[in-house]
């Protein structure tokens, strides 16, 4: 065998098993047969434990991921109270680009752990409205009355 050939060969056996490898690309699953999500609200809770916000924030969005040292009392701050702090497209905003850093409780201490990814190049902003909107929904309804006496 000519070594040229040999290795065109090596590298298209390396060439495949890498393909082989790699895990496949996610996908959108849905039961075929089950209609679209069409009320916003509901589409933002598909996607707020279809991209794993759950993991973090937990199931119910009040938080309490341990994050070392950040300045959310050591925990992945919930997201319940989101509506006090960002209004709609602020937050839209902040799920596309993520928080790159994390403040920290003790300046001299190491940097928390964890931080919040941009989702922009895995989210379109159509999901990225519909999540916000999700996540301003779960504002407690007694929270403004609360708040004003």
């Amino acid at each position: 065998m000519k070594p040229a050939l040999g290795v065109f060969l090596a590298g298209a056996v390396a060439f495949g098993v890498y393909f082989q490898l790699r895990p496949p690309a996610p996908v959108t699953v849905r039961a075929a047969d089950a209609p679209p999500i069409t009320e916003p609200l509901a589409r933002g809770r598909q996607l707020y434990l279809a991209y794993g916000c759950a993991m973090c924030h937990g199931a119910d969005a009040k938080g309490g991921f341990a994050n070392p040292n950040a300045e959310s009392e050591g925990k992945v701050p919930g997201l319940v109270m989101v509506k006090e702090g960002y209004l709609e497209r602020e937050l839209v905003q902040k799920i596309l680009d993520g928080a790159p850093r994390i403040g920290k409780a003790d300046p001299k201490g190491p940097a928390p752990p964890y931080r919040m990814p941009g989702w922009r190049d895995r989210m379109t902003r159509a999901e990225a409205t519909d999540l916000a909107r999700y996540l301003v929904s779960l504002y407690p309804k007694t929270a403004d009355a609360d708040k004003w006496r």
